[in-house]
C-alpha cells in the first residue's frame, strides 16, 4: 500500500506535499511535523509511537498536495488530524503555540481548513504584511 506513495519522495516527485504532509530530512528519515514516522512492512503509519492504519486514504492525505477524495474516509481523516495535532504538523514552524499554515494549494483549502477552522490562522504573504504594525520615526 506505501509503496507508491514513498516512491515520489524517493524520486522527488513535485506533488508531495511537504507543507502540511510527510517530507524526507537530508538523513533520510521521513517525518511530519516534529516527529519521526516509520511505516511497518504491513503499510501501517507509526508516528511518536502509535499505530495508524496505513489506508490509500492516509496516504494521499500524507503525502499528496492534491488529495483524491474518492480514497479518504472518515477513519482517515480523524487519524490524520491526530497525527497533525499530536505533531503540530499543521502550525507554523511545529511549534504547539503556533498559529495554523495557511497557503493557497488545494490541500490547504480541501482539508486543512475544514480540519482546523479558522482559529488562529494567520495568511502567509503581502496581506499579513500589510496588517503589520510598523515602527513610527520621530
Amino acid at each position: 500500500m506505501a509503496k507508491p506513495y514513498i516512491a515520489s519522495y524517493v524520486l522527488h516527485a513535485s506533488d508531495c506535499d511537504k507543507d502540511f504532509g510527510m517530507r524526507r530530512d537530508t538523513d533520510g528519515e521521513f517525518r511530519i511535523g516534529n516527529a519521526n514516522v516509520e511505516i511497518d512492512s504491513d503499510s501501517n503509519v507509526i508516528v511518536k509511537g502509535v499505530s495508524y492504519k496505513g489506508t490509500k486514504g492516509l496516504f494521499e492525505l500524507f503525502t499528496r498536495k492534491k488529495v483524491d477524495n474518492s480514497f479518504i474516509t472518515d477513519s482517515d481523516m480523524k487519524a490524520y488530524r491526530a497525527i497533525l495535532q499530536a505533531t503540530h504538523g499543521h502550525l507554523e514552524n511545529n511549534d504547539p503555540s503556533g498559529s495554523i499554515k495557511t497557503t493557497r494549494g488545494a490541500k490547504y483549502k480541501n482539508v486543512i481548513s475544514k480540519l482546523f477552522p479558522a482559529s488562529r490562522v494567520t495568511r502567509r504573504g503581502s496581506e499579513s504584511t500589510l496588517n503589520q504594525k510598523w515602527a513610527t520615526l520621530k
